[in-house]
């Protein structure tokens, strides 16, 4: 069941650009605990973003991306020790409701209005690092500033692509400071990373040939229904 999990994450990664730490964390839930299942999502989303970084590099907004950064660096301490210290019987609930309400934020749809100033970028990154290393959630903060920061489209990707990559990083180092990381979750992670990566090839090869449903929908779409389901399991 986790091979099916890791390609479908990691088509929706090569597809859209994102969404693969989220997906892979609420796929891995419906059998692991939080703690177990956040720290292999965040190994895998780094090892899929390997074919993005040389493009990502040349088109990354310099100051932008600094100062997502000083955010994020503020928020990974906290986000590790929250996973820690909080039992499973929270934990499961609250990455659920954190990626439940990622998801809603990725299908709305905000009226147009004044671009967001570069001063509000550490925000940003302490809301996206926080809620990454808590629960692999990182993207939905991270994208909605960015898409009214006014960069351009081609700025845009490379510096979500470095701040994913820098934040699931940093957030795997806080966590193994904590003493989250196990060897068993480093022996799942090898073990689902070709399945992931694959499905993150073929997301790319997919992505300028078939288009069906916009990325929004699609990514939202599937964060909803499996943080729903997750929820559901909980309760249950």
């Amino acid at each position: 069941m986790f091979f099916i999990i890791a390609f479908a994450a990691g088509l929706v990664r090569g597809y859209s650009g994102f969404g693969f730490a989220m997906l892979m964390a609420l796929g891995l839930m419906l059998q692991l605990p939080p703690a177990e299942a956040v720290p292999v999502a965040l190994i895998l989303d780094v090892a899929c973003s390997v074919t993005l970084w040389p493009a990502a590099l040349r088109a990354v907004h310099g100051r932008v991306f600094g100062r997502l950064l000083l955010g994020m660096l503020l928020a990974v301490p906290l986000g590790a020790c929250l996973l820690l210290w909080l039992p499973a019987g929270v934990m499961a609930p609250l990455v659920a409701s954190l990626c439940l309400c990622g998801g809603l934020l990725v299908l709305w749809r905000p009226p147009v209005g004044k671009a967001l100033g570069q001063g509000l970028a550490w925000l940003a990154g302490l809301a996206s690092g926080l809620a990454t290393t808590m629960a692999s959630a990182g993207g939905p903060p991270l994208m909605i500033y960015l898409l009214r920061s006014g960069l351009d489209a081609r700025q845009l990707r490379g510096t979500a692509v470095l701040f994913f990559l820098a934040s699931s990083f940093s957030a795997l180092i806080g966590l193994g400071v904590a003493g989250v990381l196990t060897g068993s979750q480093w022996r799942l992670a090898l073990e689902l990373a070709l399945p992931a990566l694959a499905g993150n090839l073929l997301g790319q090869w997919l992505h300028p040939r078939w288009q069906p449903l916009s990325l929004r929908v699609l990514v939202g779409g599937l964060l909803v229904l499996l943080s729903l389901g997750s929820l559901l399991k909980v309760i249950w």
